[in-house]
């Protein structure tokens, strides 16, 4: 059980949370890359959890992606759902705790268009002239041309090659949004944000609630997970109704299901979303989105471009905690090594000497060996990938086939405050329980986990040489401190034959320690005929 003390609260550690993208211009279905870092005092932030959101302008949460800290850091993306209508919206960085203990140093944002082709924006005769960007350069640090040919190598200044770099970006710029930096919290939130105050030390801890006019605190819930592997979690609500079932160091987890003791009522049982409520200022709107006929054969090339693929691997050998899943088993079974049969009673009956079947009141019971050679005297905990099941009369007829797997204990086993008469756990091939029927009173929820963390295979932004095919980059490079060094010297800018307005936006550490910003646009030209 998970219960947080007030005083633990109290000491909680102020989070400072920074983020780049590469560019603001994305369709449905693309991945926003997002590098990030989040410190406490200067230091790695003790969280391991950080989540990137999508709101939409009636300040609703569309989407919500769970991604990895490492030592404070993380490299991943944020998928955009295939069902978002094209508009603006606010993609928000943070964590659990970040902008419920400082919103604005805690909770950092900026707006992006994302186009859906089959939920077009709103298209008008004539669009307002596209937005002119002047950049902010200091005179002595300027490209040498405002111009460039497809293929063509940009020379960054000079001056700017000795600087201590944190970031370097250069990408098409966004003609349909006009305010393409990050925006304060300050500028855009009115009051504090609102969420409960939950240190993700360990990993992801999913919130429940249950109505507080009716709670029963000696009531037992149930969440198992599953996924690349599967794992039981229990808890008790508190006076409050809050539940907290702490998931630790399973990390990556497709669905959940949720159950009450012995398949009891979960009428009053609610999911809470991870992610912060915040007001919007009096007077704070999102800007339009609109397209004309003109912007045609521009967002045509750019459908194109959204295609161009980043390469990575996933890291799945790399959980930092370990994981436990469940029981040391005192036996185990490979069902493929034996006879298969068509119910759970007559495997169990052919091949499990520990445990028996019973029959009472006409319905099928199974019993457990204990660590003294007698039987117990109730059901076992029994478990299919984790779930629980309280019918053992169901489980006892059900058709095997597709589990791979059974451990069984033959001892008392312990599940915080429960104790049960051993367990039998069967595990299906794909952590999916196997076509085993859902209770009647579960919940079946797509809540997914923490994804699992990627490594890029090549440098961000860099040409593929795919010979015959047009190169529509629309980011050109990419490169943050957080991901490594960055050395200016060894950077090769080469335009792309995606013709437009661009930025280079450089990020630096002066010599007094302070943040600088230097930022300059050019064209790329259309390729001639």
């Amino acid at each position: 059980m998970y219960h947080l003390p007030n005083a633990f609260c109290q000491n909680l550690v102020e989070e400072q949370v920074s983020y780049s993208i590469p560019k603001t211009i994305y369709f449905t279905e693309e991945k926003i890359w997002i590098s990030a870092e989040v410190t406490q005092k200067g230091k790695p932030s003790s969280s391991q959890v950080l989540y990137a959101e999508l709101l939409n302008r009636e300040n609703e949460s569309v989407h919500l992606a769970k991604i990895l800290l490492e030592q404070g850091e993380a490299l991943h993306f944020l998928e955009i759902p295939s069902n978002l209508p094209s508009d603006h919206y606010l993609l928000r960085i943070y964590t659990r705790i970040s902008p419920l203990l400082n919103l604005e140093n805690g909770m950092k944002q900026q707006l992006v268009t994302i186009f859906n082709p089959r939920i077009p924006p709103k298209v008008v005769a004539n669009r307002s002239e596209q937005i002119v960007k002047k950049g902010h350069q200091k005179e002595s640090y300027t490209l040498i041309q405002g111009q460039f040919n497809p293929k063509e190598i940009i020379d960054i200044p000079e001056e700017l090659k000795g600087q201590k770099i944190q970031e370097l970006k250069v990408s098409l710029v966004n003609p349909f949004l006009e305010e393409e930096r990050q925006i304060s919290s300050s500028q855009l939130y009115e009051g504090k944000a609102e969420g409960v105050l939950i240190p993700e030390l360990f990993g992801h801890i999913v919130a429940a609630k249950v109505n507080p006019n009716e709670v029963d605190t000696s009531k037992v819930y149930f969440l198992s997970v599953h996924g690349i592997e599967s794992a039981l979690y229990s808890d008790r609500p508190d006076a409050n109704g809050n539940l907290f079932f702490d998931i630790g160091g399973l990390k990556h987890w497709k669905f959940l299901i949720a159950q009450a003791d012995q398949n009891g009522d979960l009428m009053n049982f609610e999911l809470q979303s991870p992610a912060v409520k915040t007001r919007f200022k009096n007077g704070f709107t999102f800007p339009q989105l609109e397209i004309s006929l003109a912007d045609q054969e521009l967002l045509q090339k750019l459908l194109l471009s959204s295609g161009v693929q980043t390469y990575f691997r996933e890291k799945l050998n790399q959980e930092p905690v370990p994981v436990v899943t469940g029981f040391v088993a005192d036996y185990s079974y490979n069902l493929d090594d034996y006879t298969r049969f068509e119910s759970v009673e007559t495997v169990i009956k052919e091949y499990v000497p520990s445990v028996a079947v019973r029959t009472r009141s006409g319905k099928k019971e199974f019993r457990s060996n204990n660590e003294f050679g007698n039987r117990f005297e109730g059901n076992p905990l029994m478990l299919v990938d984790g779930m629980p099941v309280f019918n053992s009369d169901q489980l006892a007829a059900f058709n095997p086939k597709s589990f791979e797997k059974l451990d069984v204990l033959a001892r008392v086993f312990y599940l915080n405050e429960q104790n049960y008469e051993g367990v039998i756990s069967f595990s299906s091939y794909k952590s999916d329980v196997g076509g085993f029927p859902l209770p009647t009173n579960a919940i079946y929820s797509p809540y997914q986990g923490i994804q699992i963390p990627v490594e890029l295979e090549s440098e961000f932004g860099q040409p593929q040489e795919i010979r015959n095919l047009q190169d529509l980059r629309s980011v050109l490079t990419w490169k943050s401190e957080a991901r490594g060094r960055v050395d200016l010297s060894e950077v090769k800018i080469i335009t792309s034959d995606l013709p437009g307005l661009y930025q280079m936006s450089i990020q630096y550490q002066s010599e007094d320690g302070s943040a600088q910003s230097w930022e300059s646009y050019f064209e790329v030209k259309a390729a001639e005929d």
